[in-house]
C-alpha cells in the first residue's frame, strides 16, 4: 500500500508508546510503576464532572460552533485577558481538540512548504512533527542544560534565516520543568518583532509554577504590544486534570482564529458539546483546589529530585514548573547491562522497564539524548518505590 509521503518522517509519539507498555505490561499482572504519562493522577473535580452531567441531563450533545459555544469562548478571552493583562474578544479566542489540536491547527494555517519554524530544544515531542506535517523545516536551538535548560537569545538569533516564519515557547516546559525568565521571554519578542517572525506561546503549564507569581512570566506579558506576533496556545488538560476530555484553547488575531475556524469546520467540527461545558465551569471556578495539588506536586518534585540524585551517575535539576524532571544518565549509558554496553537512552529506557518494572520515557526523541523524562504526577509512594527499583537497577550495572 502507497502512503503520502507527509508521513515517511513522522514516528510515534514516544510517551504515548511508553504508556501504552507499561499499562499493557500491568494489564497483564506486573507491578509497574509508570512515570511515562504526561497526566494529572488527580481526578478531574467533582464540580466540573457536576457541570458535564448538567449539560448532558439538558440536552447538549448536538453540534455547536466550530470554534465553541460562545460562553465558553467567552470565559477563555476572559480568561486570557486576566493571564495575560491584554484585552480579549470572543473573536481572537476558539476552543479545539485539546492543546495539540490549537497547535496543530495553527501550524497547518502558519506554515508553507520550506517555512522554518525554531523549537528550542528539549522539546515536546509533537511540535517538530506537526511542523513536517505542515510541510515546513523544524529547526532545534539548544538549550543550556548547565544554566537549567535556559534559552540563550543570541543562540536563537544565529539561527533565524531568511525562511523563518516562527518561534515555539513552552514555559514551564515539557520534559524539563524549566521555566524562562521574563527578560528571556521579551528579548525573544523583541527578536521576532525585528526579524518578522511569530511566536507561538504553548502555555498549557502556566499555572503549574513554583514561584510566587509564575504566570507573570510569558512572552505576552512581557511584550503586550506584540501581541499581533504572539499567539497562545492553552488548554483545560493540566490545571484541571481533563487530559481524557479534550478540550484546547488557542488565542490570537482575529484573522487568525477566522483562518483556524476554517481549518477546523473542514477537519473535526466543533470539540464534543458536553465537555465544553465541563470546562466553561472549569475556567468560571476559583481554582481553590490548584493550591493543594500545587502543594502536592512541590513535595514529590523535591523527593524525586533528591531521589534520583542520590543514584551514582545521574544528576538531576530541580524543575520549577510543570510536573516532569528530566536527569541526565549520559554517565549511566557507559554502563553494561549482562555484558552489552547500554549506549543509549532508548536502551536503558527499555532495560529499565523489563527488568525493574519501572516506566520512564527516554530523552533522545525529545531533543535530549543522554536523559530520561519521568513524570511526578503519580503517588508518594510510587515514587518511592520506583525510585527504590531504579537505584537498585542501576548499581547493579557492570562499569
Amino acid at each position: 500500500m502507497h502512503f503520502a509521503d507527509r508521513m515517511t518522517p513522522i514516528k510515534p509519539s514516544a510517551t504515548l508508546a511508553v504508556t501504552a507498555k507499561a499499562k499493557q505490561m500491568a494489564a497483564d499482572g506486573l507491578d509497574v510503576v509508570g512515570f511515562g504519562a504526561g497526566e494529572p493522577d488527580f481526578d478531574t473535580p467533582a464540580f466540573i464532572v457536576d457541570a458535564l452531567r448538567s449539560a448532558l441531563d439538558n440536552g447538549k450533545t448536538r453540534y455547536t460552533p466550530t470554534a465553541g459555544v460562545p460562553a465558553l469562548r467567552d470565559a477563555i478571552a476572559a480568561m486570557f485577558t486576566e493571564l495575560y493583562k491584554v484585552p480579549f474578544e470572543r473573536a481572537e479566542v476558539m476552543t479545539t481538540v485539546g492543546g495539540k489540536h490549537a497547535l496543530y491547527n495553527m501550524f497547518q494555517v502558519l506554515v508553507n512548504p520550506g517555512d522554518e519554524v525554531i523549537i528550542p530544544a528539549p522539546y515536546w515531542v509533537s511540535y517538530p512533527a506537526q511542523v513536517r506535517l505542515a510541510q515546513g523545516t523544524p529547526v532545534h536551538v539548544q538549550c543550556d542544560a548547565s544554566e537549567g535548560f535556559t534559552l540563550d537569545v543570541d543562540v536563537v538569533r544565529a539561527a533565524v534565516t531568511d525562511r523563518t516564519v516562527g518561534l515555539v515557547l513552552n514555559s514551564p516546559c515539557n520534559p524539563t520543568g524549566a521555566c524562562l525568565s521574563e527578560e528571556t521571554l521579551g528579548a525573544l519578542a523583541d527578536l521576532a518583532e525585528e526579524r518578522d517572525f511569530w511566536i507561538i506561546s504553548d502555555d498549557i503549564y502556566s499555572f503549574l509554577r513554583y514561584d510566587a507569581d509564575g504566570a507573570a512570566a510569558t512572552a505576552l506579558r512581557a511584550r503586550p504590544h506584540l501581541r499581533h506576533r504572539i499567539f497562545i496556545v492553552h488548554g483545560a488538560s493540566k490545571t484541571y486534570a481533563m487530559t481524557g476530555w479534550r478540550i484546547g484553547f488557542a488565542g490570537g488575531p482575529a484573522e487568525l482564529i477566522s483562518k483556524m475556524g476554517t481549518l477546523q469546520g473542514q477537519a473535526t467540527s466543533n470539540p464534543t458539546a458536553f465537555a465544553q461545558y465541563g470546562a466553561l465551569a472549569a475556567l468560571q471556578s476559583d481554582h481553590a483546589f490548584l493550591g493543594e495539588w500545587m502543594k502536592q506536586y512541590d513535595a514529590r518534585r523535591r523527593r524525586l529530585t533528591a531521589l534520583l540524585n542520590d543514584i551514582d551517575g545521574v544528576e538531576c535539576l530541580l524543575p520549577g514548573g510543570a510536573f516532569y524532571v528530566f536527569p541526565d544518565i549520559s554517565k549511566i549509558l557507559e554502563r553494561r547491562f549482562r555484558g552489552e554496553v547500554i549506549g543509549t537512552d532508548l536502551r536503558f529506557s527499555q532495560l529499565l522497564l523489563e527488568h525493574a518494572l519501572v516506566a520512564v520515557v527516554p530523552g533522545e526523541p525529545f531533543g535530549g539524548a543522554g536523559h530520561c523524562r519521568l513524570s511526578y504526577a503519580i503517588s508518594m509512594q510510587d515514587i518511592d518505590k520506583g525510585m527504590a527499583r531504579m537505584k537498585t537497577f542501576i548499581d547493579g550495572l557492570q562499569r
